[in-house]
């Protein structure tokens, strides 16, 4: 980073930090990470990922990886010591119970239920800054650094990615592959591979993305209201902006995925029911919100978009805890919680 830029950004991050020396107690201060990687894919290539995470650690960091797995099993766990083999601490996890995926689940099938998987991932958090990270992916050279250095300076990072087909990794390095141009990254243009460049936190995209762990906590997490539709990371993204936090974009945090991978295995479920004019409007004002910001399709993902912007709430409104108080023996008792019916459509859960 050089000249009125980067003398910019230097400015930015360090009164960023010094607000957070005020607001963190010294005896978290530190740059523990934790490393959250949720999959529900038969095949995730966990191998990918721990090779190369590994081949880029030095050896002095502060480190966990937290597993997230909607295949959780004792053989699941069995077979993933014997891919990490030690080089780094790490947990598997089921994600916590869900109304809409999962063995706790109210529906006739499986829906998409990141928001809830990525939740659980910050309980089990011990470190102050989170990243998450996208299965069936690789970790290119360079992406540890540039964490490493988010969680230093406690700013929140959007890791680029990029999708390619006929991967061929070795070691943790991709060796070979075949890329597209619908394959990358949308906002590379807005990228500089010298340095970090700042976005709007609708650009906060969950393919790899940092985030100080208080920062999430004081919005509640991913809202779970985008279960079931998705979108749920560049929501949180647009509420980290609200509440005050710099969100940054890095070129150098790149992480490629496959598309065949991504591809394969049955889709995750998500509610395509469209509202009429006034059931839409009357579920609007359920949320204290009398008219609509988006002009799409009266759909779920354009509700909760009008939601956000109706309310223009920085915490999560779908959960039904505060993510500060929960804690890893709480969350078989989420089940209690569990609504009956969909929140946009009506439907009974037993119905979908």
């Amino acid at each position: 980073m050089v000249g009125a830029f980067g003398a910019w950004i230097g400015d930015r991050i360090s009164r960023l930090r010094a607000e957070r020396r005020k607001r963190a107690p010294l005896s978290s201060w530190d740059t523990g990470l934790s490393v959250v990687y949720v999959t529900r894919r038969a095949e995730p290539r966990f191998d990918w990922f721990a090779d190369s995470l590994a081949s880029q650690l030095g050896g002095e960091e502060s480190l966990e990886v937290v597993f997230v797995d909607g295949f959780h099993s004792a053989g699941r766990s069995a077979a993933l010591a014997g891919i990490v083999r030690g080089r780094f601490p790490y947990r598997h996890v089921p994600p916590k119970p869900s109304p809409l995926s999962g063995p706790y689940r109210l529906t006739a099938r499986e829906y998409f239920a990141a928001a809830s998987a990525r939740n659980t991932g910050i309980v089990y958090a011990r470190h102050p800054y989170v990243v998450f990270v996208d299965d069936v992916s690789v970790l290119l050279p360079g992406w540890w650094k540039e964490v490493r250095r988010a969680a230093r300076l406690r700013y929140v990072v959007a890791g680029a990615y990029q999708k390619h087909f006929e991967m061929t990794v070795e070691d943790g390095l991709l060796v070979a592959s075949r890329s597209e141009p619908a394959g990358i990254d949308s906002r590379w243009a807005l990228g500089d591979s010298g340095g970090l460049v700042p976005i709007p936190g609708g650009q906060l995209y969950g393919s790899s993305v940092g985030v100080p762990r208080d920062a999430l906590l004081a919005v509640n997490g991913f809202d779970e209201l985008c279960d079931s539709a998705g979108g749920e990371d560049y929501q949180l993204g647009v509420r980290l902006e609200w509440a005050g936090e710099a969100i940054y974009y890095s070129r150098a945090m790149l992480t490629v995925e496959s598309e065949e991978l991504h591809r394969q295995g049955a889709a995750l479920g998500g509610i395509d029911r469209t509202l009429d004019e006034a059931a839409y409007m009357s579920l609007l004002r359920t949320f204290g919100v009398g008219r609509r910001t988006t002009d799409g399709p009266r759909e779920m993902g354009f509700m909760v978009l009008d939601i956000l912007y109706g309310t223009h709430s920085v915490r999560s409104l779908g959960n039904s805890y505060s993510l500060a108080e929960l804690r890893e023996e709480d969350l078989p008792g989420l089940v209690e919680r569990f609504p009956r019916r969909h929140w946009f459509t009506g439907e009974a859960l037993s119905d979908l």
